[in-house]
């Protein structure tokens, strides 16, 4: 918040209110001058620096997009043609995840074909990926979860992604501890190859639940998520603003996935 305008307006304020022998002239003219100061210099201030931020947002959000589509052509061309569950995955993200307009889905498909006909590597991409990003372990940590979701898109992992998977936690400094949960979340229960794409899976996939889950074991997922993403956490960590603006956009996408799901099953239990 801007201060500096109303303080100096107010201290003004305090000698005009004297001079014009104003009734309690010193405290009327700093609050008088203390409103034209905030509306006149400390509000456009305001104004500026949070638009100034929000642009620095998007902008690392571009960066953050641009490198995911580089990484996951890369990872879904390592185990054969590119298949149609990838490409049905790749386009949830693009709409559900990272909302991308037309003109952005665009963009970002142009990015994935250049990537998957490039001759640069998987390692080349993850290495200017962190240094990139080295100081967001947020952002990180959200790569590393993005490129497992499309491993699994297809059902299954294939001994060749996984070995660039494990790759590109080496590179990112994650443990091995973590890369297993990470894993654990994507491929404790396999999903079936071959069946028809359903309307929640973007939303089983942000979980990292499976549709064969009992609703228990998805409550656990989410409320550990929601903790996880909780602005108010964050907060009390002392977050940039930048990252709360990612955390209350990743806490609200939870929640809708998990509202979603719970809909959709009471709905069918009351059809049985």
């Amino acid at each position: 918040m801007q201060l500096r305008g109303k303080l100096w307006a107010g201290i003004a304020g305090i000698f005009i209110g004297d001079l014009m022998g104003l009734p309690f002239g010193g405290l009327t003219g700093f609050v008088v001058g203390s409103l034209l100061g905030h509306y006149l210099l400390d509000a456009p201030a305001e104004q500026k620096e949070a638009e100034s931020s929000w642009r620095s947002y998007r902008q690392n959000q571009g960066r953050f997009i641009y490198h995911v589509m580089l990484l996951s052509a890369k990872l879904a061309k390592e185990d054969g043609p590119i298949n149609r569950h990838e490409l049905n995955h790749m386009e949830r993200l693009m709409r559900q995840q990272f909302r991308l307009n037309d003109a952005g889905r665009a963009d970002a498909v142009r990015i994935w074909n250049q990537s998957k006909s490039s001759d640069d590597s998987f390692d080349s991409y993850a290495r200017a990926f962190y240094q990139a990003f080295s100081k967001e372990r947020y952002q990180i940590n959200n790569m590393m979860d993005l490129l497992f979701s499309v491993a699994a898109a297809d059902g299954g992992l294939n001994p060749r992604e996984e070995a660039l998977l494990v790759q590109a936690a080496q590179l990112f400094r994650i443990s091995r501890m973590q890369y297993e949960r990470i894993k654990m979340r994507f491929f404790n229960v396999p999903p079936p190859r071959q069946t028809a794409y359903s309307t929640l899976d973007p939303y089983y996939s942000l979980l990292g639940a499976t549709a064969t889950e009992s609703m228990e074991s998805i409550k656990k997922k989410y409320r550990a998520l929601a903790m996880q993403w909780h602005p108010d956490k964050l907060i009390a960590s002392g977050a940039p603003p930048e990252v709360l603006r990612h955390a209350k956009e990743k806490f609200q996408q939870i929640n809708e996935a998990y509202e979603r799901i719970s809909e959709e099953r009471t709905r069918s239990l009351k059809k049985i």
